[in-house]
């Protein structure tokens, strides 16, 4: 059966969520000797190379972004992509040495409609980090493809076709160690499939036992040791900063990678979250958490950060932020959404439903009202708010118990003769027992045309405009 091979060439940056459009570097140190481990694209463009000594990086490009290397952060990005991976099969496995996730996805394929509907999913649904996509029978052979640029468009489905995959690939990218690629190199060797036409004894004299152990693994000739990965009960996932960042907009890009994999976690248990926490460690070392609820559980990234931007709007950041943290201990079932065929009122809930969340995130939740449907008979006062969404005054009842009413009351009805009266009546006789006097209630229109909602005083017969439809 094939595995996936989910590889993150640039795993010490992603797991430290540097920007990519502004040179950054992952450095590392021993004593006081600093020298970088990794840099992006846009500081290698800048002559910046790994080795690299920091003081001369700083040199050559004064406003480059540093970051000392955290290789527990980089196990826990790993673990995100492994989370990610769990859509499409199990079981899942990971080596932070090698920077890559691997998940096996034949037994799955049914389940996406085949082979064309897994690759498309898998190419369709974007990783919380950059990876590149290996596809082969053997976890060293899908990760040697990933390396090689293959991506999902040139899977290896079974062991005798690994071969023919990577004969042609330069040796460079075996899982040997340095110096027997040096040997083999200095032999005059260029190709992976002139490595492999060699007889495996002949390799062992010279290479020893554990390379060829390797070259066997690789070509499905030697069972590979896969340890499985499981999500945990609980959610953490913690960031930290070497340098305090007191800017919204510079929190973003690392709160979008934490969410990105949050909703990879979820989608791995199969669960949603309505309530979870995020908390902010300034430069005082003083924590602040800041308890984030929906009004309904959900899994969608994408929401997620779009509450939290409106969040951020109302967040001070006097002494900046070294250190995030992301929580979440109580999951809920992930909402099932039945409609009609074209699914428009379902959408139209989940707009309105994410508007009352945002606006409750900007606003605070006790500046965000909602109208709700009161037992009282009197169109003034049938009509109540509550300060909770879906939730009413003591006096306010579920359900919409009244005929049609018109969005528009006026606070005072004004006397008016209607133009033509439509249809019957709606008598309404409540509050007698304080002066209230008996309406009869029609649609009608008036000279000009507009729906109108009237009625007509029982007690000395004039019309009044109460409210207008439109």
């Amino acid at each position: 059966m094939p595995w996936l091979c989910a590889w993150c060439a640039d795993l010490p940056l992603a797991a430290l969520a540097l920007p990519p459009a502004e040179p950054a570097a992952v450095y590392e140190q021993t004593g006081s000797r600093q020298w970088l481990h990794a840099v992006n694209a846009a500081a290698a463009q800048r002559g910046l190379t790994p080795g690299l000594p920091l003081p001369a990086a700083l040199a050559r490009v004064p406003g480059l972004l540093t970051r000392r290397r955290r290789p527990a952060a980089e196990r826990a990005a790993l673990e995100g992509l492994a989370l990610w991976a769990y859509r499409f099969g199990t079981p899942v496995t990971l080596c932070a040495q090698r920077q890559a996730a691997w998940v096996r996805i034949g037994p799955s394929a049914a389940a996406f409609g085949g082979w064309a509907g897994l690759i498309g999913a898998i190419g369709a649904d974007q990783p919380p980090q950059p990876v590149h996509f290996g596809i082969a029978p053997t976890l060293a052979a899908s990760l040697l493809l990933a390396r090689a640029g293959a991506g999902l468009g040139r899977p290896v489905r079974a062991v005798h076709e690994i071969l023919a995959a990577i004969g042609r690939l330069p040796l460079s990218l075996l899982p040997l160690e340095e110096a027997a690629l040096r040997l083999l190199t200095d032999a005059g060797l260029r190709r992976i499939g002139e490595v492999l036409a060699i007889a495996p004894a002949a390799l062992g004299q010279r290479l020893g036992p554990e390379a060829v152990l390797a070259l066997e693994r690789l070509c499905g000739r030697a069972p590979e040791a896969v340890s499985a990965f499981t999500p945990p009960a609980r959610y953490r996932r913690r960031l930290e900063f070497d340098q305090p960042v007191d800017s919204r907009e510079a929190l973003l890009f690392p709160l979008r990678m934490l969410l990105g994999e949050f909703a990879a976690y979820l989608r791995a248990r199969d669960r949603a979250v309505q309530t979870f926490t995020l908390r902010f460690a300034d430069s005082r070392r003083r924590v602040t958490a800041h308890v984030i609820g929906l009004l309904a559980p959900t899994r969608d990234a994408a929401r997620l950060l779009r509450v939290l931007r409106e969040r951020l709007e109302r967040l001070e950041l006097p002494d900046g932020v070294l250190e995030l943290t992301l929580a979440a201990d109580r999951f809920e079932p992930p909402p099932v959404q039945q409609d009609d065929l074209f699914g428009a009122d379902a959408r139209l809930r989940e707009r309105l439903l994410e508007l009352r969340e945002r606006l409750a995130a900007r606003l605070g939740e006790a500046a965000l009202r909602q109208i709700a449907v009161s037992p009282d008979r009197l169109p003034e006062h049938a009509m109540t708010t509550s300060e909770q969404p879906g939730v009413g005054d003591r006096n306010a009842v579920a359900g919409t118990h009244h005929p049609p009413r018109p969005p528009w009351l006026l606070a005072t009805p004004q006397r008016l003769t209607p133009a033509r009266l439509l249809g019957p009546p709606e008598r309404i006789e409540a509050g007698w027992w304080q002066g209230a006097a008996g309406r009869d209630y029609f649609l009608a229109e008036d000279d000009a045309g507009r729906l109108c909602w009237v009625y007509r005083d029982l007690r000395d017969g004039a019309f009044y405009l109460h409210g207008l439809w439109q």
